[in-house]
């Protein structure tokens, strides 16, 4: 359950700290002292060598137990080896919080890794919180307040200490933070810890991460219900869409980084604003904590170039906002004062030399006009180029506005050159400020998304995980029917029946009803239809023995060593609509329901959406209108509508399947899952389930 993190308040607020490790006895006494108390606190550090000695005035103490006063937090630089034993030494002495600076751990391999358990254990041992290790004290550097700053600040949570500093930058750009924490490899305390600090604290307005990878999935959903309970936005840069980036990821901080596509879900389902470059991260979490909640939609586009109004116009539909057009009053309005050749229904091209050819109390007109317009939620001023001194007009016409109209002013400073007044004050005017049209209109899309999907947040109970009866007899065969076990959890199965030969296949076809499918029935050839293993609509009874004869020939010739059981005659399903319905795993979310466009062609459409586990009603729903094929279900061209709600039921059976047999599943494929006319229900004609040799 998310709580208040009391625990993180004491380590950001430590009772005397302990620096362990290396010390730069070259340093004068006031260097040393200026250094250390604008991170610790003044006078609340001591420091901590085998060597002991002084600088000046202040003690080296040979250990920590040394030191005479208590101490709550050591921070330790130490070769990798000796880590787990300063550790030890401090638990003996009542140590809480450790931040363990030095690296060398599981971003270095194997070697490095079982450093880094010994160093968690010791960890463990003493009830001492771990943080890091391969990271650094930025946790506790002093955050530059920005003057005047409107809006709310940024928490940022990173697993690389290095790519948290240009976000911090933002302050030149006037962006406001509360703290910056880089958690290197998370022995112990992780980024899902953080976010649940910064979810509860009264200084964060908006929660920022740089993400590698995830220790534990129960932690995170926690961390994510507590931020959205608190209505705190969460945008996140999360490494692994790659294979490069999941490489670098592991050698970097020792993250594996997940399944991209499960990330994904889970991001869908607590509303994670994803980003994926750290421009797009800053800009993207400053619009969040400038801007507050439900700002309407709505852009109203305003430049001093028509080229610039076009773009602006092309960035914002491709981003999917809105630009609604201007209320006739409202271009009257505007033309008293812009030549009525140019264009003021939305965009708003003033021509340029209008900036300079006119007073600032007319410049700022237009500008109110445009902000008072009933269907405009926010102003959007473009600038592609610097050209003094109309850009420092605009400049000062925006700081002057700032706190006077309604609608927030949202800027864009296309041009390299920033060594400029109009510039300057658009960061002294405190308002969202972009670098490119592109990154502005993504921001506020990825914003506005966010507004309608918090409507929606909440707590997805578990599904039920205990197995039935039924399912434990069929697990425990020697070679489980996995169709029985499909039907035991409610999955509605084509009638089907294997037998050993075509003969059998004659018979079983008479008692099922013709057309039948006939296919090969072995787990070794998961492509059937690929291997020409597969006949659908065969419509005779010599058909099905003949046809079952050539596909046991074709398939013990194509897989001598297959395990063949037989042929499978089915019942064929006449109409619907293909899909497929799945379960895979993932290293840390664990088990996550995939639905997508099925059939034969699956991997080439790649139209599939997922979500890990807890999932519900809505989730399904969701996924299934996400898909590009959804206008197929959705009666398209004339086609019936298909039935959505047993396609829902489908996805649900398999979620409570998934959650019951937990790893003992490795993966299910149920393809094609045909979607018949509404109200005609759904058959999963085909199946490929794989059950783990050995489970825990």
């Amino acid at each position: 359950m998310a709580q208040r993190r009391v625990d993180l308040e004491e380590f950001f607020h430590p009772i005397g700290v302990a620096v362990i490790g290396g010390v730069d006895r070259t340093q004068t006494e006031d260097g040393l002292r200026a250094a250390m108390d604008s991170r610790w606190g003044e006078g609340n550090w001591h420091l901590v060598n085998p060597k002991g000695g002084a600088i000046g005035t202040v003690p080296v103490y040979e250990t920590v137990a040394d030191v005479p006063e208590p101490v709550s937090l050591a921070v330790i630089s130490t070769p990798p080896a000796a880590c787990a034993q300063v550790v030890d030494e401090c638990g003996a002495v009542g140590v809480r919080y450790a931040l363990v600076f030095s690296s060398g751990f599981s971003e270095v391999g194997p070697e490095g890794a079982a450093l880094e358990a010994e160093l968690g254990e010791a960890g463990r041992r003493h009830g001492i919180r771990i943080f890091g290790p391969n990271t650094n004290t930025n946790a506790f550097e002093p955050v530059p307040e920005v003057p005047g700053l409107r809006g709310g600040k940024i928490g940022v949570v990173t697993q690389s200490g290095h790519n948290g500093r240009p976000i911090m930058q933002g302050v030149h750009f006037g962006i406001g933070f509360s703290r910056q924490v880089p958690c290197g490899n998370e022995v112990d305390l992780e980024v899902s810890d953080f976010i649940e600090y910064f979810a509860f604290d009264e200084d964060t307005a908006v929660i920022a991460g740089y993400i590698e990878g995830f220790r534990s999935a129960e932690k995170l959903r926690t961390a994510l219900e507590a931020a959205n309970a608190q209505h705190k936005p969460v945008v996140i840069l999360k490494i692994g869409a790659t294979d490069a980036g999941s490489r670098m990821a592991s050698s970097h901080t020792g993250h594996l980084t997940g399944s991209d596509e499960v990330i994904d879900g889970l991001f869908e389902q607590y509303g994670v604003v994803r980003v994926r470059d750290l421009d797009e991260l800053l800009e993207t979490a400053a619009l969040f904590a400038k801007l507050g909640p439900d700002v309407p939609e709505g852009a109203g586009l305003y430049s001093i170039s028509g080229g610039s109004s076009t773009l602006m116009a092309e960035a914002a539909e491709l981003a999917g906002v809105p630009v609604p057009r201007l209320a006739e009053s409202t271009q009257a309005k505007l033309h008293r004062h812009i030549p009525g050749y140019l264009a003021v229904s939305n965009p708003v091209d003033n021509g340029g030399t209008f900036i300079v050819s006119e007073p600032a109390e007319v410049r700022q007109q237009v500008i109110r006009d445009i902000c008072d317009d009933p269907a405009v939620g926010y102003t959007v001023v473009g600038v592609t180029g610097a050209v003094p001194p109309m850009t420092d007009l605009l400049g000062d016409d925006i700081v002057a506005l700032v706190d006077e109209v309604e609608r927030p002013i949202i800027a864009t400073w296309n041009s390299l050159k920033v060594d400029e007044p109009g510039f300057d004050r658009l960061v002294e005017s405190g308002i969202p400020l972009f670098r490119s049209f592109r990154g502005c209109f993504a921001a506020l899309s990825d914003y506005h998304r966010y507004q309608r999907r918090r409507q929606d947040f909440r707590v997805r109970l578990p599904l039920p995980g205990a197995m039935p009866e039924a399912a434990e007899a069929v697990l425990g065969k020697a070679v489980p029917d996995t169709g029985a076990l499909l039907r035991v959890f409610g999955l509605p199965l084509a009638t089907s029946v294997v037998v050993p030969s075509a003969g059998d296949a004659r018979l079983v076809a008479k008692e099922i009803g013709l057309p039948v499918a006939v296919k090969i029935a072995s787990a070794d050839f998961p492509h059937k239809s690929d291997a020409g293993l597969v006949a659908l609509g065969v419509d005779s009874f010599d058909g099905v023995e003949q046809t079952a004869t050539a596909i046991l020939d074709r398939a013990r010739a194509a897989g001598p060593d297959a395990a063949i059981e037989g042929v499978e005659i089915q019942q064929m399903v006449i109409g619907g609509t293909e899909m497929i319905v799945g379960v895979t795993r993932d290293p840390t979310l664990g088990s996550a329901v995939m639905v997508g466009t099925g059939g034969v062609f699956t991997e080439v459409l790649a139209d599939a959406s997922v979500r890990p586990l807890p999932l519900d009603e809505a989730d399904a729903y969701e996924m299934i209108n996400s898909l590009k094929g959804f206008p197929l279900l959705d009666g398209a061209r004339g086609r019936p509508p298909a039935d959505v709600d047993a396609l829902v039921q489908v996805v649900m059976a398999t979620a409570t399947l998934a959650t019951a047999l937990g790893d003992r599943l490795t993966e299910l494929d149920l393809n094609p899952v045909v979607v018949l006319d509404r109200g005609q229900g759904a058959v999963v004609v085909d199946h490929l389930m794989i059950l783990a040799d050995t489970y825990s």
